[in-house]
């Protein structure tokens, strides 16, 4: 009997020590962007109720240098720490320093800025601040329009929207207000021109009149967008955990690789999901990768804008966020490719490779 009983016990010991590794791996289910890019539905032009007239613009911030020559953003900052191509032709100057803030740059004209950085000028708005309070003291519209010329365009925002990511109409300006909806605390900015709104087609929409189109980058220019939006999704998440007081995660390259290969194999491979039908679950991919951690997690989302819906897109969706926020994590690598994106988290130990920049291509 004692032998049984040792046997049991045993076992009992083994399916815990079982039960707790496969639970230091986290793998949520996908997320996939709310609108369905390139789905704007034409309408006769009697049927578009337009001309809500916008808000004043702001008269100070970094909203002042949208639509305005980019030597007058130079002339305040300085050059850009690096300048990187996006999917929709134009470039994103990044600037590092405090305050860290992103401006996108069409020709010599700047579209749009963002900032999730505290310290960055966002008037009328504040990183941080209440959501209720720009409630009280701004319009919110379910239908904001955008008039090109004789075009029209008709953005509907569904109610989750306008709780997480509203859209504010000024003169001439756009402000998409990313908000975190746990703590109802704005996390991000961007203030973009109406041209450029109407090409990233962030929420459903409607037009009369034409259509703008871009032309999509060739696969070598696509290549170095995917680079750029790795690099972005890992500073926004890291701007993100500061804003919520967790320690700022290192970039490691092997797990950037791993990330790369997952949003590739999606790509090519027709599918959706943490478990590749070549590849395996992450810890599969892991192990087989050789590296060593005490816990892992993995986020994937598909078909948003850029790096920054996305990244706000997993702050929102509470299993998403817990990996995204978890304090445990102290490495993370990114991985893009086209629109399908993935964030590979881990706590190491010390048999883990080294950390290395994300610049390595």
């Amino acid at each position: 009997m004692k032998v049984i009983w040792k046997i049991a016990l045993l076992l009992v010991i083994l399916l815990g020590l079982f039960y707790l590794m496969d639970t230091r791996v986290k793998e949520n289910e996908p997320l996939e962007s709310p609108v369905k890019h390139g789905t704007a539905i034409p309408v006769p032009e009697k049927e578009l109720n337009s001309m809500v007239a916008g808000a004043e613009r702001p008269a100070k911030g970094l909203s002042v240098f949208v639509g305005h020559p980019a030597d007058t953003l130079i002339k305040e900052y300085g050059d850009p720490d690096r300048v990187e191509p996006s999917a929709y032709g134009y470039d994103w100057w990044i600037y590092s320093e405090k305050p860290l803030f992103m401006v996108g740059v069409s020709g010599d004209i700047v579209n749009q800025v963002f900032s999730a950085d505290f310290q960055a000028d966002m008037s009328p708005f504040t990183i941080g601040q209440d959501v209720n309070e720009v409630y009280r003291s701004t319009i919110i519209e379910s239908e904001v329009d955008v008039q090109l010329g004789s075009n029209l365009y008709m953005f509907s925002l569904k109610s989750e929207d306008i709780a997480n990511r509203a859209l504010v109409k000024f003169e001439d300006l756009y402000a998409q207000v990313y908000v975190d909806e746990e703590d109802g605390k704005i996390e991000g900015i961007r203030f973009i021109d109406p041209e450029t709104l109407v090409i990233h087609q962030p929420y459903d929409m409607e037009y009369s009149g034409e259509m703008i189109t871009v032309v999509p980058p060739s696969a070598s220019v696509q290549m170095e967008v995917d680079r750029a939006m790795e690099r972005q999704v890992f500073e926004l998440t890291n701007e993100y955990r500061k804003n919520h007081d967790r320690t700022e995660l290192k970039s490691d390259y092997w797990l950037g690789v791993l990330a790369r290969e997952h949003s590739k194999d999606m790509a090519l491979e027709n599918y959706f999901s943490n478990e590749s039908p070549s590849t395996g679950t992450l810890s599969d991919r892991l192990k087989s990768s050789d590296i060593a951690h005490r816990k892992a997690g993995e986020n994937i989302a598909f078909n948003y804008v850029d790096a920054i819906e996305a990244v706000h897109g997993w702050l929102n969706s509470p299993a998403h966020r817990q990996v995204l926020l978890d304090e445990d994590f102290t490495e993370l690598g990114t991985g893009v490719y086209g629109k399908y994106y993935t964030q590979d988290f881990i706590q190491s130990d010390n048999k883990k490779k080294e950390s290395v920049n994300l610049n390595v291509e």
